[in-house]
C-alpha cells in the first residue's frame, strides 16, 4: 500500500488519562519614520566691487531673504498635502480594519466556505458496544438508528476558520480560532461548546436551519457562551449541522462491520491510522514504537484529513488522527441501558462530561477501536480532540 506523505505547516492544557501517553507537546509594525528630504540652497553671487556691493547689500540679503521665505511656503505646502493625505488614508485604514472587526453597520466582506462532504448512513439496527476485549463501559447493545448524512473528513481546519470570520459578524462573537497543523488537516483545541456554536454558524452559513437553542422552548438560536444545554435545548428535526450522537458515530465508524475491533477489521498497523503505537496489545502490528513515520514535526502530530483508507461507508479516519466530540453526556455503560433495542438515543439529558472516540495521533491502538469511548470535560480543549458533523435531514 502507498503511503502518503502528510503535509506540515504549524500547537493547551492537557488532559492525562490513565491510558494516555505522557509525549506531546504543550499548547502552548515597524514605522519607517519618514524623513524630509532635505534641500540646499547653492546661491552663485557676483563678484562685486565694494562700492556695488555695498550699494546692493542690503537689496541682495533682501532678495534672498524673499526667495528663503518662499521656497519654506512651498515646503510647508508640501507638508500640509501630505500629512492631509497621510491623515486620510489612516482614516480609511482605519474604516476598513473596523470593517475587518464586523462593526454593525459595515459592509460584510465575502467569504469563501469550503465544502463539507458528506456520506449518506443507511438507517438499521446493530450491536453496539465492545463484544471483544470485555470493556466494562462498553457492554453490547441493541441500537436501532434513522438515516442520517456523516461528512467524509473531520473538520479541517480552513473549514472551521471560513465559518468562524463568516461568523464572528452575525452574533458569534466568542468562537475561538482553531489549531492545526495546516489547512487540511484537523481541526483541534476546541471545546465540546465552541464545536456546538460552530456547528449552528456552519448551519445557517448554508441557509440551514439551526439545531441548538439557549432555550427548551428552541426561540433563541446558541451563538455565544456556554449555555446549560441538554437533549431539550435540540432542534432533532432541524436541517442544520450538529455533533454525531455517540450511536451515530459508532455506527458510522464501523461501516457496517459488526464484531470487529477496528472500521476494517481486528488488527491495526501504521498503514490503516494515525496513532501512537506501543506493541503492548497483540493487535497492535506496529514495526516501531511511537507515532507513524508519515507525521513529523511539532504536535499536534496530525495528518491531512483522508490520508488514510476509507471505511466500508466511505468516511475516513473514523480511528486515530484526532479523537472526535460526540452530542452525549458520559456515563458508564451507555447510560445504564437495559438489554433491549434502543432507537435513537441521545444519552443522558444533563452532565459536564462529553463523550470522546476514536483514539488520536496521541492515544494507543487500545482508543482507535470503534466502540472505545471515554469522556473530557465540555469546556476543555486539547490538541488531540477535534470533531466531525452529521445532518439527520
Amino acid at each position: 500500500m502507498q503511503k502518503t506523505r502528510c503535509g506540515t505547516n504549524s500547537a493547551q492544557e492537557s488532559i492525562n488519562f490513565p491510558f494516555c501517553l505522557d509525549e506531546f507537546g504543550q499548547n502552548t509594525r515597524s514605522t519607517r519614520k519618514k524623513i524630509p528630504p532635505t534641500h540646499s540652497v547653492n546661491d552663485k553671487f557676483l563678484l562685486l566691487t565694494a562700492k556695488e556691493g555695498s550699494r546692493n547689500q542690503y537689496r541682495s540679503r533682501h532678495s534672498l531673504q524673499n526667495r528663503i521665505s518662499k521656497a519654506g511656503s512651498v515646503a510647508l505646502c508640501i507638508l500640509v498635502v501630505y500629512l492631509a493625505g497621510y491623515y486620510a488614508g489612516g482614516q480609511k485604514e482605519a474604516a476598513n480594519d473596523q470593517g475587518k472587526k464586523f462593526r454593525p453597520g459595515a459592509s460584510m466582506p465575502d467569504i469563501t466556505i469550503p465544502v463539507c462532504e458528506l456520506i449518506k448512513v443507511p438507517g438499521g439496527t446493530f450491536r453496539m458496544g465492545d463484544a471483544i476485549d470485555g470493556m466494562k463501559d462498553a457492554k453490547p447493545i441493541q441500537v436501532t438508528l434513522a438515516p442520517f448524512r456523516v461528512s467524509k473528513f473531520e473538520i479541517t481546519l480552513a473549514l472551521w476558520e471560513s465559518v468562524r470570520l463568516w461568523a464572528r459578524q452575525r452574533g458569534y462573537d466568542d468562537l475561538p480560532e482553531g489549531i492545526g497543523k495546516a489547512d487540511n488537516h484537523p481541526v483541534c483545541g476546541v471545546s465540546w461548546p465552541d464545536a456546538i456554536k460552530w456547528c449552528n454558524a456552519f448551519s445557517e452559513s448554508q441557509g440551514l436551519t439551526p439545531c441548538y437553542y439557549s432555550d427548551p422552548k428552541k426561540l433563541n438560536v446558541a451563538r455565544k457562551g456556554t449555555a446549560d444545554l441538554g437533549n431539550k435545548h435540540v432542534d432533532w428535526q432541524a436541517t442544520g449541522f450538529r455533533l454525531p450522537t455517540e450511536a451515530e458515530w459508532e455506527f458510522a465508524s464501523r461501516g457496517g462491520l459488526e464484531g470487529k475491533r477496528f472500521p476494517w477489521g481486528d488488527q491495526i498497523t501504521p498503514e490503516d491510522a494515525n496513532y501512537h503505537a506501543t506493541g503492548i496489545e497483540d493487535y497492535d502490528k506496529s514495526l516501531q514504537k511511537g507515532s507513524s513515520a508519515m507525521v513529523a514535526g511539532p504536535p499536534p502530530l496530525t495528518c491531512a484529513v483522508g490520508s488514510f483508507p476509507a471505511n466500508d461507508f466511505g468516511i475516513h479516519d473514523m480511528a486515530g488522527n484526532v479523537a472526535e466530540w460526540c452530542w452525549d453526556f458520559y456515563s458508564s455503560g451507555h447510560d445504564g441501558a437495559a438489554q433491549i433495542p434502543i432507537e435513537n438515543p441521545h444519552g443522558p439529558d444533563k452532565g459536564s462530561d462529553c463523550v470522546v472516540r476514536g483514539g488520536s495521533w496521541r492515544h494507543p491502538a487500545t482508543e482507535a477501536r470503534c466502540a472505545s469511548r471515554f469522556s473530557m470535560p465540555g469546556l476543555m480543549s486539547a490538541p488531540f480532540v477535534g470533531f466531525r458533523v452529521v445532518r439527520g435531514r
